[in-house]
């Protein structure tokens, strides 16, 4: 008979407690570094896919304190935002009071499409799941949407975020660990903080709050910061400054960052405890905005078109009305609960006309897609959209339901900020961008022609085409300081706020076109211009803190010709002799190449109130050429869509006065000592000057320069800085912006920069990579990762800077200090098609025994893992995975006399592959809680490589999936339901042992002083089956022990109501880990493993019994079999739960009864760490 089948391979029986010496000796520090431990069904890898539809070609310019990465189309967008955040940097330090630590890195997209592809913030591998320690990596991404006022309020927070963290966590690992298991401020605070240091308020947060305030949905603070974290965050840290001054906010956080405790710092702060003054500020606000919407008209007048109801997974967005007069049909955009529809109500009836995306949180979507327009008559609607890294528009034909074919405009343009239709239904206008810079255009549908109207370097948005009696044009929404402002591509825009612009003449050449300037605001922006009637437009405004709807009276009168003479690129307005001459000799030439003659005039514009609205004009459309227009309002949690008619009496009184709120009563108070932001939402370095007496004038350092000096004709009749964070201009001086740029280097992001991104040392319990065990027999427990109950694990990543690029790995070591584990990771995801390769390592010890079981040896176990693996994604919730690579699997036994001697080293190599398909659409709003479904199902193949003749070499065959979906009941209180099966057969099979609890603490021998077994049923054995070479667990079974069935198939259903304490039922957030994340549960489980075909599935038989401390039935007692409780063919457990973060771990109690009967007998007991499935 051959040794190795006289030699039967087990497993310890006895599981001895390791000494507590011996934990600390493992990691001397444990409870600072702390891990969520991940267990075997937790371990299972789902993941959404970041999928790259472009190659990008990265280079970046270094200044002082940043590096602005780019890619291309945005080398001028990267000259803006180097120059922004030098000068943005000095102030944000003076109001946190720290200095950037080291040069931090800037990565910039040219769109949202674009920074949706990007691997930034990925969790790849489960060791870069939970409780890692994430290092500071000085790094933010940013991307432009056509407005930049936007793109410097993501500079300034970006800024924010990293100097924040690095105040309240350090930059070394060490004390990077240190402080975030110790300082646990609650998130909203944090990232409140940051938001404030960014823009420490504005009129749509003012509006945003005001409107949440006075919803009467909230009870308390907690319940805001609950529902709106960022907004409560915001609005506290505002709130600080304006009852505490400003100066406190910052100290507040040092104080709280010092004690770690809030309510300390509070009262060295205010003087009263932290719920105090949180229940000052909800009655302070409340009143304070009762007081503001005083005799101020709440609805416009107008045709009620219809009501929408929304919430953080329902919402609605560019609601755009029929033009046609007596039609009250529209479209909208739906998002709903991360998909995306274009609906077309037509006759009172839905039909969604578009149908993309998958579920993701609401501030994940592209916020600029998709558009619509109707065409003039009413009949067509454009629609332009992004999917697959496409830019694309479509034409819907209302009357006979077709879509017209698609067309692209990727290479055409960046992205589209706004289209709507001109005199007919086969021209749309545009605004959008291209190379950084925002213009307007037109577009031939009949042909794809794309033709410019505008360039410069200024944002020109909301284009719409008006006609007035004696002029015709376009009026847009513009940031340029003036009309006659000059621009170029080596320009960059400046602080102006947004006005109103008629551009008109135009053709060919956009620098022929003339420019008017419509309005000339003191505060705020004006945006959305459209027509009114034939000698008014209309447009909304924020001057007095709130969006209300403002007209323009206009009138044009003749100025004269003007005479243009082109050379080469060259364009001269009414030159003279000798300045033709001077360009014809500087271009070499003998002659002009044309000359124009444009007819002048002189439009303006006389601007008024049309309402005073106690909230914002959500948004707004022109409505057809009837003198008509759109507004949709938002009450709370609802927003009403409107159609209005030209208010006469209000055009020819103008009697309405937009009073200003109290933000903006404070804003123009202070503007007297202090610039005022122009832009909206837009911080920027504020800079305390002497007002002057002619404010039309800006001054040159007021203006980003360019690589060359900047135009002195250059001119703002309004432009102000922002009042966000008062610094003196004698602090600090923001640098000049060609100083800037000519220091800058430009680079190649080449070779590629690689640095720590996350690093833990903790107690584990969870499963690596390998869930396949060797085959032991029939003994257990059995525990995945080692013999040992916890093991020491440190584990650490680095990437480099675009995370395209990850390296992980990971080092466990048993509590018996012999037991370890190693794994290391290469992935590369640059490419849509993502690769890797990674390297395990697994050493056990192990007992074995002669034939006659009478001798135990010493031996362990080596199990070596080479691997490759690739992934190719569908889209961000589809993808197929392979995985194929060689494991070995040694056996050594120690010597210790003649037999352990002579006995051979049991070697043997196995080919391993893996084919899975995944689907995972799932948000995880908080710890131990998702929502949404995800899914996979695999195939695995083994084959035995060494001994035997190839073709009788043994095969393995393992199919499974794994199935669970999360139901949302209320906050995020949830119901998780999980299917999962395991299927395996051939020469080489694994056997699942069914029971117990994923990451089941076992410690303690496991025979009972009674006899009992405390953790695993050795007495149900397995089938007599030489096939068996792996085994694994099949978990969720509570209300048992391991192996109340076993064979080499499973089936696992688990349904668990998850109740978060805190947010369920007192829509509260905890400062305190343990409370904030304390969940309730319960719990049931079904359970089946059987043997053989499928005609063996039957419901599980329990052995009953009393065994001696070797395991071996004690003569007096009877072996007593009988079925398990259950449900037809399975076993079925229920019971309850309580989980929570402890000492920097998350930490499950479960107690379990078999269905038997009504809570019969006493539970079974379990402790385990590591997340839920």
């Amino acid at each position: 008979m051959n040794r190795l089948n006289r030699v039967i391979l087990i497993l310890n029986k006895v599981i001895r407690m390791a000494k507590v010496s011996r934990i600390f000796i493992i990691v001397s520090s444990i409870f600072l570094l702390p891990l969520l431990a991940n267990a075997q069904v937790n371990a299972v890898t789902f993941g959404k896919n970041r999928v790259q539809y472009k190659k990008f070609k990265w280079q970046f310019y270094q200044t002082d304190n940043f590096n602005v990465y780019f890619n291309e189309g945005g080398q001028e967008l990267a000259k803006y935002v180097a120059q922004a955040a030098e000068a943005e940097l000095p102030q944000i330090e003076t109001a946190t009071e720290y200095s950037l630590q080291r040069r931090a890195n800037i990565i910039l997209y040219n769109n949202f499409a674009d920074m949706q592809q990007s691997n930034v913030g990925l969790e790849t591998t489960i060791l870069s799941t939970g409780g890692v320690t994430r290092l500071i990596n000085n790094k933010m991404l940013l991307y432009f949407d056509a407005n930049h006022a936007h793109l410097k309020k993501q500079i300034r927070q970006g800024i924010a975020d990293i100097i924040t963290k690095n105040v309240l966590f350090g930059d070394d690992l060490g004390e990077v660990a240190g402080n975030q298991t110790l300082l646990d401020l609650p998130t909203w605070l944090t990232d409140g903080y940051v938001a404030y240091i960014g823009e420490n308020w504005s009129s749509n947060l003012d509006d945003d709050y005001k409107s949440e305030i006075l919803s009467g949905n909230y009870k308390n603070f907690s319940a805001l910061a609950y529902k709106r974290p960022m907004l409560a965050g915001h609005a506290f840290w505002y709130y600080i400054e304006e009852k505490y001054k400003k100066e406190n906010v910052t100290y507040f956080l040092y104080l709280a960052r010092t004690y770690k405790n809030l309510n300390k710092a509070c009262l060295q702060i205010t003087k009263k405890k932290f719920k105090e003054v949180l229940a000052d500020m909800m009655e302070y606000s409340e009143e304070k905005y009762y007081k503001d919407i005083a005799r101020r008209k709440a609805y416009p007048k107008g045709n009620f078109i219809d009501g929408f109801d929304i919430s953080p997974r329902l919402n609605y967005y560019r609601f755009n009305v029929n033009p046609n007069k007596k039609d009250n049909s529209y479209v909208v955009t739906q998002f709903k609960k991360g998909q995306v529809r274009v609906i077309l109500n037509y006759d009172f009836e839905n039909k969604t006309i578009l149908k993309y995306g998958n579920r993701t949180l609401e501030n994940e979507m592209n916020p600029n897609y998709p558009l619509m327009a109707w065409d003039p008559k009413g009949t067509r609607i454009s629609v332009l959209y992004t999917t697959e890294g496409k830019l694309n528009l479509f034409v819907y034909d209302v009357v006979t339901g077709i879509k017209n074919p698609k067309i692209d405009l990727t290479s055409q343009f960046d992205q589209v900020q706004d289209i709507k239709y001109m005199q007919n239904s086969n021209t749309l206008l545009l605004s959008a961008v291209k190379n950084g810079h925002t213009d307007i255009y037109s577009l031939n549908l009949t042909n794809a022609k794309v033709a410019q109207i505008t360039n410069d370097i200024y944002d020109d948005i909301d284009p719409t085409f008006i006609a007035f009696p004696n002029k015709t044009g376009i009026i847009f929404s513009s940031n340029r300081p003036g009309a006659a402002t000059k621009g170029s591509d080596t320009s960059l825009p400046g602080n102006s706020r947004f006005n109103v612009f008629l551009v008109t003449d135009f053709g060919d050449k956009p620098e022929l076109n003339q420019i008017s300037q419509l309005t000339h605001l003191k505060y705020g922006n004006a945006r959305y211009p459209m027509p009114y009637n034939t000698s008014h437009f209309t447009f909304i405004s924020d001057e007095n803190g709130i969006a209300n709807r403002y007209a323009g009276f206009f009138t044009t009168t003749k100025a004269g010709l003007d005479t243009l003479v082109l050379i080469n690129d060259e364009i001269l307005r009414n030159p003279t002799e000798a300045e033709v001459d001077s360009v014809l000799r500087a271009y070499k030439k003998t002659d002009i190449d044309s000359i124009a003659v444009v007819s002048i005039s002189e439009d303006t514009a006389y601007t008024f109130p049309l309402s005073n609205y106690p909230s914002n004009i959500a948004e707004t459309r022109v409505a057809g050429t009837n003198n008509q227009v759109s507004e949709v309002t938002r009450q709370s949690d609802a927003k009403n869509l409107y159609k209005l008619k030209i208010d006469e009496v209000a055009l020819n009184k103008r009697n309405i006065s937009a009073r200003p709120t109290l933000y903006a009563e404070k804003l123009m108070k202070e503007s007297e000592l202090t610039l005022i932001n122009p832009a909206l939402s837009l911080p920027s370095p504020a800079l305390n000057t002497e007002p002057t007496k002619d404010s039309t004038t800006k001054k040159d350092d007021d203006l980003f320069q360019s690589e060359f000096s900047i135009d002195k004709n250059k001119t703002d009749s309004n432009a102000q800085q922002p009042i966000t964070l008062n610094i003196n201009k004698d602090d600090y001086s923001i640098p000049a912006a060609d100083n800037v740029l000519a220091k800058a280097k430009l680079f190649r992001y080449k070779p590629l920069k690689f640095a720590a991104d996350f690093g833990s040392a903790a107690f584990n319990t969870g499963v690596l990579i390998n869930r396949y065990q060797l085959y032991s027999g029939g003994s257990g427990p059995i525990m995945l990762n080692s013999e040992s109950v916890l093991n020491g694990m440190i584990k650490l990543g680095t990437s480099d800077l675009l995370e395209d690029l990850k390296i992980n790995g990971a080092f466990r070591i048993g509590t018996n200090l012999k037991d370890n584990e190693w794994y290391v990771n290469f992935q590369n995801l640059r490419r849509r098609i993502d690769w890797g390769i990674s390297y395990y390592r697994n050493v056990q010890g192990l007992s074995l025994t002669d034939q006659f079981q009478s001798v135990f040896y010493p031996a362990k176990s080596f199990t070596n893992l080479y691997q490759a693996n690739i992934a190719y994604p569908f889209d961000n919730n589809r993808s197929v995975r392979f995985s194929t690579g060689i494991r070995a699997d040694k056996i050594v036994m120690k010597a210790v006399d003649g037999f352990s001697i002579d006995y051979p080293d049991d070697l043997k190599l196995y080919s391993v592959s893996k084919l899975e398909y995944v689907y995972d659409n799932s948000l995880n709003p908080a710890m131990n809680i998702w929502n949404g479904l995800r899914y996979k199902a695999y195939a695995e193949i083994n084959r035995q490589v060494n001994k035997n003749n190839f073709i009788d070499k043994p095969i393995g065959f393992n199919v499974g999936f794994d199935a669970r979906y999360y139901y949302p009941i209320h906050n995020d209180f949830i119901w998780a339901g999980r299917v999962a099966g395991d299927f395996s057969w051939g020469k080489q099979k694994i056997i699942y042992y069914l029971g117990g609890s994923d990451g089941w603490l076992m410690f303690g021998n496991n025979i009972k002083n009674d006899g009992s077994y405390r953790y695993f049923n050795e007495l149900v054995k397995p089938a007599n089956d030489n096939t068996y070479a792996f085994q694994s667990l099949a978990v969720n079974m509570r209300g048992f022990i391991q192996n109340i069935a076993n064979g080499n198939n499973a089936l696992v259903i688990n349904s668990e109501f998850r109740v978060p304490v805190l947010s369920t039922f007192f829509d509260k957030i905890s400062s305190n880990s343990f409370l904030r994340n304390f969940q309730i549960t319960q719990f049931i489980d079904l359970g089946t493993a059987w043997n053989g075909n499928y005609n063996s599935l039957k419901r599980p038989e329990i052995v009953i019994t009393r065994v001696d401390g070797s395991g071996n039935p004690l003569p007096e007692y009877a072996i007593v079999k009988k079925k398990a409780g259950g449900i037809g063919p399975f076993a079925g457990g229920y019971g309850f739960g309580a989980r929570s973060m402890l000492l920097g771990y998350f930490v499950k109690f479960d107690a379990g009864w078999p269905m038997d009967g009504i809570f019969k007998g006493k539970p079974k007991l379990y402790v385990s760490l590591g997340l839920d499935f």
